[in-house]
């Protein structure tokens, strides 16, 4: 059974592959199902591609109408996704729970998703009546552009890496990610987004792997103290530490860097002994 992701678990695929991630506060205990404990997931088996309709809903102020306020007044209160991406980039995670963001659809593309027998790489699916709530069985992310024109560059690529994050930790195809268009014919999203191109690169992302590492912070030499003024001096001793029993900016960044990378590794070799079990079962 496709469980739903623990609050590690995202943190690892979100490190792993490098996914331009910032955590909204509360992320990791923000769902309908922690309000609601009859709200709880079902099994996973997908990955929604949804836009907002608007190049204008880059704010705070609209991340938090996405994931904490909703529309109550129409029945949907927030979590509306579980992440958004901005136009420079950024992918904001701000639920790991259940989220109103599918609403009902196509049982036929529930099980297409499911078994990932269909042609997606060359048509969009074609969906059927809304007879099944999503919300039990996708993740979700808002692309925050109005969908008349193509994504930023940033901002196809944050979303297709967070999707290729999924896929690869479940095991997934490209297969399992669709657009809410594919879903229901009720919406249009993602907007100016051909799904089979979106999910074909996410498959080429998933060929090719997660990066290695994490990039490594530029960290400069240190320079000759006979070489520096007291003024500079004190500047460099100031990034290396900070106040009394704290790092400075550059020990910092490399004390994250080094964490980062160990999540990393861990996510590699869990995923490595992971395909050896599968080829090798125990008797």
């Amino acid at each position: 059974m496709a469980r739903p992701m623990s609050k590690s678990e995202w943190i690892a695929a979100m490190t792993l592959w490098q996914v331009p991630v910032k955590y909204y506060p509360g992320w990791d205990t923000r769902g309908r199902d922690f309000v609601n404990p009859a709200l709880a997931f079902d099994e996973i088996h997908g990955v929604f591609i949804h836009h907002t309709g608007s190049d204008a809903g880059q704010s705070d102020d609209y991340l938090a109408f996405l994931f904490k306020t909703g529309r109550p007044a129409e029945g949907i209160p927030g979590p509306l996704c579980h992440s958004a991406a901005d136009m420079d980039g950024d992918l904001h995670m701000g639920a790991i729970g259940r989220a109103n963001h599918a609403g009902q659809g196509s049982s036929g593309v529930l099980a297409h998703t499911t078994t990932e027998d269909y042609a997606g790489y060359l048509h969009e699916l074609k969906p059927g009546p809304d007879n099944t709530d999503g919300n039990a069985h996708y993740y979700g992310c808002e692309v925050r552009y109005d969908g008349g024109q193509p994504m930023t560059p940033k901002q196809y690529a944050a979303a297709l890496r967070w999707a290729a994050a999924i896929c690869h930790h479940y095991g997934w195809s490209a297969l399992s990610v669709i657009g809410h268009r594919e879903w229901t014919a009720r919406k249009n999203d993602p907007g100016n987004c051909p799904m089979t191109k979106f999910r074909s690169d996410v498959a080429a992302l998933l060929k090719a792997g997660p990066p290695n590492t994490p990039p490594k912070p530029d960290v400069p030499p240190q320079p000759l103290e006979d070489e520096m003024t007291v003024d500079e001096y004190e500047d460099y001793n100031g990034r290396l530490y900070g106040p009394k029993g704290t790092l400075g900016i550059w020990h910092a960044q490399e004390v994250a860097y080094r964490a980062a990378h160990l999540v990393a590794l861990q996510a590699q070799t869990a995923a490595l002994q992971a395909l050896a079990d599968a080829l090798h079962p125990k008797p």
